[in-house]
């Protein structure tokens, strides 16, 4: 699937300010959450998130409120959610308004018009762009490698 980056995701006074390379780089961060939302409900776990028990037996134990599978290891009898780990981990919000706040945060639009299009209240929408660009940073730069 090839996507015109500028065109859907950056204003032109932004576009203009980046070379290709960061352009492509952007470009590529976004496809990627997009298809990591995408595959939620495939997650393959070699190591269990929590014991960490190498191929330990999962089952489906249920769902949560905002209707994300949790899984059970048969080794240590606890529960995770599919997404442990990833962006939309710890939300209440399903992985279309994640997909939609990313499009919105990379087109620039205000943190109203964001919240009017997803659907949630203003201060959920700050909270969910303060997570997801301080995960691209995190992706970016992990702690060991700050200064």
């Amino acid at each position: 699937m090839s996507i015109n980056f500028e065109s859907n995701y950056l204003l032109p006074s932004i576009s203009d300010q980046l070379c290709a390379y960061q352009k492509d780089r952007v470009s590529q961060m976004i496809r990627d959450f997009i298809e990591t939302n995408r595959q939620m409900n495939h997650f393959h776990f070699e190591y269990y998130p929590k014991c960490g028990q190498f191929h330990s037996v999962l089952v489906k134990a249920g769902k949560t409120k905002a209707g994300k599978q949790m899984l059970k290891c048969s080794s240590c009898h606890k529960r995770f959610v599919c997404d442990h780990g990833q962006l939309t981990y710890y939300s209440h919000q399903p992985q279309s308004k994640w997909n939609d706040l990313i499009m919105e945060t990379q087109k620039g639009n205000s943190l109203l018009h964001t919240a009017a299009k997803i659907n949630v209240h203003e201060s959920t929408v700050f909270r969910m762009r303060h997570k997801y660009l301080h995960f691209i940073e995190d992706m970016e730069s992990p702690i060991y490698g700050r200064s």
